[in-house]
């Protein structure tokens, strides 16, 4: 039951049925697919909610257990699809009360038994040392007169000096690590806190052998006797954890059924019926039609209606898979309504478009598809969306790269280097004579259609970069097909007079705005009244559309156009970082030849890695703002600001 395609038109259903049809219903619904369910509220038709189905709180009590499980195994896989029917839920349960019983025991009694494994391996080492030291610690526990300390002590360095000072009669045996100390009962206290600073830690073992050797022999086969059944224990967690991927499964599957048991809470009920109301697409009514009239023997009613003008049929984003990534940006903003327009393909041009013309590198476009291919390989979901959104992005950046003849920031080649290509693969760049700082050297240029770190334009008797220009024409187009898509949506909603006020106005104070500056550009002269009159008109339309906030907005569209220029600024500031890396730092090194050129490989790698992350991070963040502030903002109102 979920959300519609956007494009298709959208009926609502109403399904009256008796009750003892609700499960029947339920899993018909289920398996179409294609009934998207309005929940009821309680007072709605003064009909009560339905209560879930009676196998919930056993699929809960099973969901509880196999959660716990998997817990303890998070890494684990999905095995083969379970078949769940009425007839085999007991066994399913019988069968997860078993597994979890099984696993929580083995677990345990491994876990218990490692500890009496570890126990006993320090106890024969304590053993071992006694016998060594050849001290009867029997008769030590009974003495009434003497006490001992028998452990592991972290420092050595000092400690019978220490002990000398404490007490007048003590006897101490000790290695690296273990220690024996032999005193006074009445100076217990002081011996042990003398060891406590030297990190003494005693062994908690009460000895009353009367043989070493025949109490070593009965530990080591108690020892051997727990170790073997540890082995067990492993091998039937082995065996158990070879149920997890069934369990996996059937965790999905059981979560998916606690849904349809929990489904009843959104229907209205009678004694004896139940009303579920939702939404389902108008060219599947027939087969909704059939397969409940068949699964109930036709004991249903079914009622489909238009939607008013005033309700939102739910919707789902569908789209061709070249055009499907582009749905991660339009969600970072809002999605559109049943009656409005899908931008969504918009944004599969635009912000590529924006990307690469900031971009703009054949070499870093490379780079960045190749990387964004590896890691679309592991990511789903989306996270994959964004990163095939990327590689668009990235494709089209090695386009403009080839528009702008830039490889790495390098836009030529030394002389040696453009007469070497031209000669052995026949690759012949531009031969241009260049002079800078009174030097003059031969370089030779890779082909390009637009040189944007100084190619300039003449505006209103000003040279501006011409990069810049493109940027607020692009502004220019975009942000007034924004317009124009809210003019259609409020269309709808609010009909024509409304939609052209609030909408159209704006291109009508824009078309104004444009008249009245022509003469500056020495164009068509003499309209600059008339364009002051369209700006007028423009504005009082806009204020009956849209009241203050629309004439406090107004400053808004110019300021917003020309925030398109950073398609270009971002750019030319990537340009410039890349000219740095290449001419000031790096090549320096590589002329000196040697050891110094790879100082020089370095640098650049580093270098163009920095320019590399600060490329995708520039435009992508430009990028979405742009298409936030200037295109979707004028689509529906915003939920964000970026």
């Amino acid at each position: 039951m979920s959300p519609m395609n956007i494009s298709e038109r959208m009926l609502k259903c109403k399904i009256v049925a008796p009750k003892k049809h609700l499960s029947t219903v339920i899993n018909v619904l289920y398996d179409l697919g294609l009934y998207h369910l309005t929940p009821h509220i309680k007072g709605n038709y003064e009909l009560d909610i339905g209560l879930p189905l009676a196998e919930a709180e056993v699929l809960s009590g099973m969901i509880v257990k196999m959660r716990s499980i998997l817990a303890k195994f998070p890494e684990e896989k999905a095995g083969r699809k379970v078949d769940i029917t009425p007839h085999s839920m007991k066994q399913l349960q019988a069968k997860v009360d078993s597994f979890y019983t099984d696993l929580l025991g083995a677990e345990e009694n491994l876990t218990a038994k490692k500890k009496q494994e570890e126990e006993l391996h320090t106890y024969l080492i304590a053993l071992a040392i006694l016998k060594k030291l050849g001290v009867d610690i029997s008769a030590l526990q009974k003495s009434p007169h003497l006490a001992y300390f028998f452990g592991v002590i972290i420092k050595t360095e000092g400690l019978e000096s220490a002990l000398q000072k404490a007490s007048d009669d003590c006897s101490v045996a000790k290695n690296s690590k273990y220690v024996l100390l032999v005193g006074k009962k009445s100076e217990e206290e002081k011996l042990r806190a003398v060891l406590h600073d030297f990190g003494f830690t005693p062994f908690h073992f009460t000895f009353s052998f009367q043989d070493f050797t025949a109490e070593v022999k009965t530990k080591k086969h108690e020892l051997q006797n727990i170790k073997e059944e540890i082995q067990a224990l492993e091998r039937k967690m082995i065996s158990l954890r070879s149920e997890l991927p069934f369990i996996v499964t059937l965790t999905a599957q059981i979560e998916e059924e606690i849904r349809k048991q929990e489904l009843p809470l959104n229907f209205a009920v009678t004694k004896s019926a139940f009303v579920a109301e939702g939404w389902v697409p108008a060219q599947e009514r027939d087969r909704i039609q059939k397969g409940l009239d068949e699964a109930t023997k036709e004991r249903i009613h079914i009622v489909f209606t238009e939607p008013s003008h005033h309700e939102e049929p739910p919707v789902k984003l569908s789209h061709s898979k070249l055009v499907t990534p582009f749905e991660f940006l339009l969600k970072l903003y809002d999605l559109p309504k049943y009656h409005e327009i899908d931008p969504t393909s918009i944004l599969f041009f635009t912000f590529p478009l924006f990307f690469g013309l900031m971009l703009g590198d054949v070499g870093y476009g490379v780079v960045l598809f190749g990387l964004f291919y590896i890691l679309s390989r592991k990511f789903n979901g989306e996270g994959k969306k964004l990163i095939q959104t990327l590689m668009f992005a990235a494709l089209v950046s090695i386009l403009f790269g080839l528009v702008f003849g830039e490889f790495f920031g390098f836009e030529s080649v030394s002389k040696s280097v453009g007469e070497s290509l031209c000669s052995s693969i026949g690759f012949c760049l531009e031969k241009v004579v260049h002079e800078s700082h009174g030097i003059t050297e031969v370089i030779y240029e890779f082909p390009r259609l637009l040189n944007r770190a100084h190619s300039s334009t003449n505006v209103f008797g000003y040279e501006v970069l011409t990069i810049l220009v493109i940027g607020a024409i692009i502004g220019f187009f975009h942000l007034n097909l924004g317009y124009l898509m809210g003019f259609f949506n409020e269309l709808h909603h609010h009909g024509f007079k409304h939609a052209f006020l609030a909408k159209i106005s704006w291109i009508i104070i824009q078309l104004g705005v444009i008249l009245a500056v022509l003469p500056m550009a020495g164009m068509a002269g003499g309209l600059t009244w008339v364009g002051l009159a369209v700006a007028i008109i423009g504005i009082i339309c806009l204020g009956i559309g849209e009241g203050v906030q629309g004439i406090v907005e107004l400053p808004a569209i110019f300021s917003n156009i020309l925030s398109y220029m950073r398609l270009g600024a971002v750019g030319l500031a990537s340009v410039g970082l890349a000219v740095v890396v290449n001419e000031e730092l790096a090549m320096p090194f590589i002329r000196k030849g040697g050891i110094f050129i790879f100082i020089g490989i370095f640098i650049m790698v580093v270098g163009h890695g920095i320019n590399l992350l600060l490329g995708v991070l520039g435009p992508f963040l430009h990028g979405v703002r742009l298409l936030e502030r200037c295109f979707l903002a004028e689509f529906f109102q915003p939920l964000f600001v970026v």
